[in-house]
């Protein structure tokens, strides 16, 4: 019985300290990757995320977004379109696999650029419900209440008239036909949104969650944040990302990080083609690639 015992609490502890080091192990390649983004984040000519299919060009300067801090808040952490769209198909190579409610709701994504009264582009989600005939609005920073109804009836028009003509081509008769006059309809009780550049991060969320009727569970800033800290990792090592190269170069830093985690000397003959990237501020880890 004791050695039973002896053997279980072997088990366990090993399963500890495989748990532990696989988190400190994801923890390297996280602050790796955002190193290596932060490193490129300038160049408009060096590719992080290619894909065919589904096709997929991501450069570096489309995520650095992503490496700015809390403290620049403004544009420069806003994602782009096409950060958002890579983001929504990664979310849809995932989700394929669900079973999904299919009730006649569907996600469209509406995004906004740069309209008079606007200082910085924004997103939004408009979840289509053909059976109430209406376009329900998922919005973090509620724009509608500060600019009034014209915000969203700007911002839906082409969509509405794109869907009217679909709705049209089908053929489809009566309140269905007249969808370019659907109303629009806000969700409540959505979190709030305490930031100015986290909008994108927020439609990705609340796409990701959106069950047809509601959110299948609910989400706060903290998540957006993660969201934010996570998604160029994801993006990168995505199984469908061909720049192998990109990969293994983060992760060459990542295994360095790891090395400088368990050793108090700092990496020498580091050679002279390599960069350095500066981690956590000033005296952070310097990791050399």
């Amino acid at each position: 019985m004791a050695s039973n015992i002896g053997i279980a609490e072997t088990k366990n502890a090993r399963r500890r300290s495989e748990a532990a080091s696989s988190t400190a192990v994801d923890a390297a390649r996280e602050e790796a990757t955002m190193a290596y983004v932060e490193a490129h984040g300038g160049r408009k000519d060096k590719l992080l995320v290619s894909s065919e299919r589904p096709r997929v060009r991501v450069r570096a300067d489309a995520l650095r977004c992503l490496a700015v801090p809390l403290s620049r808040d403004g544009p420069e952490r806003q994602i782009t379109g096409v950060l958002l769209d890579a983001a929504l198909d990664l979310l849809r190579r995932r989700q394929a696999g669900r079973r999904r409610r299919r009730n006649g709701r569907r996600v469209l994504l509406g995004s906004v650029e740069e309209q008079d009264w606007l200082e910085y582009s924004h997103f939004f989600v408009a979840a289509l419900d053909v059976a109430a005939g209406e376009y329900r609005i998922l919005d973090s920073s509620n724009y509608g209440r500060r600019f009034g109804p014209r915000f969203y009836d700007a911002a839906m028009s082409k969509i509405r008239g794109g869907v009217a003509r679909c709705v049209a081509a089908a053929g489809r008769a009566g309140a269905e036909a007249d969808a370019g006059g659907w109303k629009l309809r806000m969700v409540a009780g959505l979190p709030a949104q305490t930031d100015e550049s986290s909008c994108g991060l927020f439609a990705i969320k609340c796409m990701e969650l959106w069950d047809g009727e509601k959110l299948e569970r609910g989400f706060t800033m903290d998540d957006v944040h993660e969201l934010r800290r996570k998604l160029a990792g994801e993006l990168i090592f995505w199984e469908l990302n061909e720049m192998q190269e990109v990969k293994d170069e983060i992760e060459f830093m990542a295994r360095k990080m790891m090395m400088m985690m368990s050793s108090s000397s700092p990496l020498r003959n580091c050679g002279d083609r390599v960069k350095l990237a500066t981690l956590g501020g000033a005296g952070g880890v310097r990791v050399c690639y």
